[in-house]
């Protein structure tokens, strides 16, 4: 009963070429400079994602990367900072099957730690029965033509006496930055009847479920209804009919004897947030530098906003984005420059649901530093210019140079190689303050440079 998406076949396809390209063993979680690895074998069925979790302050887990094991079942995952961590696997194409944490392991700088065996097991389900309120029950299943993603379901685990979303928060439908196959727990309802089935891991304590519907956010598949508001206001189950509006408020499921049902809740159609302005993005884009999303407004007024930062290469846009951070500001890093970048924005408040909205896409350029030398003349001088870039090599920068005196511009000259020479003539006799202008490109930004050159 489940549909995959297009954005699902392609993450398929990817799963598969990854298997048949990667090395054994050799995929990272993360593009960092590693500290330390783990490594082992997962054995069950396959193909297996493992993922790598690290442990925070406050002692819960959080996912922190995720590499493919080989078709042996075999693993490396690299650990980027010192810490301690663990490590879980969970199938790549559904969520059938689940291995319990490892233990807890410190990493050290140069630690490798072998012989991390998992063993995955087949989950527990949670079935129900859920009811519509205010809507059609068929408008809880996937349509593309409408943009409308189906009904999903978030698993959250209690594990050490802490609460966490199995899988992470990624994810969301039709989003081209899923890893592997995983787009969140899958409702398999039947919209007749109402039935659900929801897999879990049964490793957790006890488990608390939350439904909800994700926005649409893959421009080819969505169209015009790109970030849909929902239909159905998000709830958590509790044992009452219509559930509970956060994780606090929601009851424990308990499953660890196995499958459970009759878990049964009714979704009330949402009351939605118009949008009347749409995010924006303050700041310069350029590594180093903070970006600021401001979220737009809404009727009735939001209280709060999500915000996911993507990133696409010029000429890709909204076809390859990547997410690349999350939260109100952003820190540009190097690594993005040429890249373009935009802010998706859910608004939120209480008892409500918001449509996703995108920014405008902002190009990030690195800035230019100029260093600037003159050899003066009798009523001339000859002014060179080298132009440097963080991050771009010198073949790279290229553009337009002008020098003015007084405000008025006198000369402009290209720039190749980050070099160019201005000779000025016919100038009047004297020390004068003199500017020059680097025009930048489109991954470099301008800048200027005065300097005083006293004329024979």
């Amino acid at each position: 009963m489940r549909t995959l998406t297009r954005a699902a076949l392609v993450a398929v396809l990817a799963v598969v070429a990854s298997l048949l390209i990667a090395p054994s063993g050799t995929a990272q979680a993360s593009s960092r400079a590693a500290v330390g690895t783990i490594s082992g074998t997962v054995t069950g069925p396959a193909p297996a994602t493992v993922t790598l979790h690290r442990r925070s302050a406050t002692g819960g887990w959080s996912e922190v990367g995720a590499v493919e094991a080989d078709l042996r079942g075999a693993y490396t995952v690299r650990v980027p900072s010192a810490g301690t961590y663990h490590v879980r696997a969970r199938l790549n194409i559904d969520l059938t099957h689940a291995a319990a944490p490892s233990r807890s392991i410190a990493i050290a700088n140069g630690t490798k730690v072998t012989g991390v065996d998992l063993a995955m097991a087949p989950n527990p389900t949670v079935d129900g029965v859920v009811t519509a309120s205010g809507f059609d029950r068929a408008e809880l299943r996937p349509d593309l033509s409408e943009g409308r993603a189906g009904l999903r379901a978030a698993v959250w685990g209690l594990l050490d006496g802490h609460w966490e979303r199995f899988g992470g928060t990624y994810g969301t439908y039709g989003s081209s930055t899923v890893r592997g196959l995983y787009l969140g727990p899958w409702v398999d309802l039947d919209t007749q009847s109402g039935a659900y089935t929801v897999p879990v891991p049964g490793y957790f304590d006890a488990i608390r479920l939350q439904f909800y519907q994700p926005h649409c956010v893959e421009p080819v598949d969505c169209g015009d209804y790109f970030g849909a508001t929902p239909v159905a206001l998000r709830a958590f189950w509790n044992g009452t009919p219509s559930g509970a509006a956060n994780l606090a408020a929601a009851a424990d499921i308990d499953v660890s004897a196995g499958s459970v049902v009759d878990k049964n809740i009714t979704l009330q159609a949402a009351p939605r947030l118009r949008a009347t302005a749409r995010p924006t993005i303050t700041g310069v884009a350029a590594p180093g530098k903070v970006l600021t999303a401001r979220v737009g407004s809404h009727v009735p007024t939001a209280t709060g906003a999500t915000y996911t930062w993507r990133s696409s290469a010029v000429g890709q846009e909204g076809e390859q984005d990547e997410v690349v951070g999350h939260g109100r500001t952003f820190t540009v890093p190097p690594s993005l420059v040429h890249q373009k970048l935009l802010v998706h924005v859910t608004a939120s408040r209480a008892g409500h649901e918001a449509p996703l909205l995108a920014s405008t896409y902002v190009m990030v350029k690195t800035s230019s530093k100029l260093a600037v030398k003159a050899k003066p003349g009798k009523r001339k001088a000859t002014v060179t210019i080298a132009i440097k870039a963080p991050g771009v090599a010198t073949s790279r920068i290229h553009g337009k140079a002008s020098i003015y005196a007084k405000g008025k511009r006198i000369k402009t000259v290209n720039v190749r190689n980050g070099k160019a020479t201005f000779k000025i003539a016919k100038q009047k006799k004297g020390k004068r303050t003199y500017t020059v202008r680097y025009s930048g490109n489109r991954i470099i930004t301008s800048s200027a440079k005065s300097l005083k050159i006293a004329i024979r």
